[in-house]
Parts: C-alpha cells; structure tokens; sequence
C-alpha cells in the first residue's frame, strides 16, 4: 500500500511541476451538449485538479502509513477524502479566479450563422459576390453567393444562413 502512495505522489508531483512549467490547457475533460461545442465553464475534471487530488492522496496516505495508523482501509479512505477535498478547492480557486478571467477565443466567435452584413459586391443570378461583416470591431469581407439563386443588388442587407467551403449562403434581411 505504501507502494501506491508513494507512486501516487511523487508521479502528481512531477505531473504538476511539468505542467506548471509548460502549461497543460491541453486535457479537460467536457461534457457534449449536444449543440455548439462551445464552453459553458471550467470543469471539475480539469488537469490542476486531478493532479492536486492525485498529490494530495499519496501524500496523505503515505503520511498515515508511516505514522502507524493501523487499518488500510481507513488510510484510504482519509487519503481519497483529503485528495477529493483539494482537489475541489483547486476547482473552486480555477473557477472563480482563473477562468473568469479567461478571454481565449471560442468556437462561437467564429460562427458566422445569422450575422448580418452589407454586399460590397452584388450577386448575380447563382454567382458570386462579396459581403462585409463586423466581427468583434473588425471589418471582415468574404465571398456570398444567394441562397435561392436571385441577384442582389450591392448595398443590400443579407443575413448569413451558413457557410460552405469560405462561402457564405446569404438571404436579403428585410428590417
């Protein structure tokens, strides 16, 4: 038992020390909603957490070993408390300090379905013309063709309905 304490411990400890050192945003595990995959918040299962448990547990477990504590089961019962315990507040402290604060980019700011825009270049019958969009403060022009084949004159307002290989499907916005 001292075994898995120990090897708990010490690969949490190394764990984390990389992480630390060369960041680890790479492994969080979320939830499918079934929509968009955008996040909705942090999870309880993001990497710091789970390291912090893992330390946390062979540490403790290791500790109540050496000090003589007799039953095995109790031992790992107060090291997996201990370690779900700071695992949580390792949450808790990623939550409300670290991701609120979190301005990353998401999939969603990047979905152009129902945003509006200007043609700057009119569609002709099933061609193609060009639309200006606002993104975030930013003038951004991309291709447009007509969602039912009809022309458009330059200056019309379209909606963007969806986009297929950089070329919106826009339809005319009436207010």
């Amino acid at each position: 038992m001292m075994t898995l304490f120990a090897v708990c411990f010490f690969v949490g400890l190394v764990l984390t020390v990389l992480v630390t050192f060369f960041g680890g945003d790479f492994f969080e595990v979320h939830g499918d909603t079934g929509g968009a995959h955008g996040h909705g918040g942090p999870s309880f299962f993001n990497l710091s957490s789970l390291l912090a448990s893992l330390t946390v547990f062979g540490g403790m477990g290791y500790m109540l070993s050496e000090v003589g504590m007799a039953s095995s089961l109790l031992i790992l019962l107060i090291a997996a408390g201990a370690g779900l315990f700071v695992g949580w507040l390792f949450f808790l402290f990623y939550a409300k300090v670290i991701y609120k604060h979190d301005d990353s980019m998401k999939e969603s700011d990047f979905a152009l379905n129902g945003q509006l825009g200007k043609l700057i270049v009119p569609i002709n019958g099933k061609g193609i013309g060009e639309m200006v969009i606002v993104m975030q403060g930013t003038k951004r022009s991309i291709s447009a063709r007509s969602e039912l084949g009809e022309s458009i004159a330059k200056g019309a307002r379209v909606v963007i309905l969806h986009m297929d290989k950089g070329v919106a499907t826009v339809s005319q916005f009436s207010d």
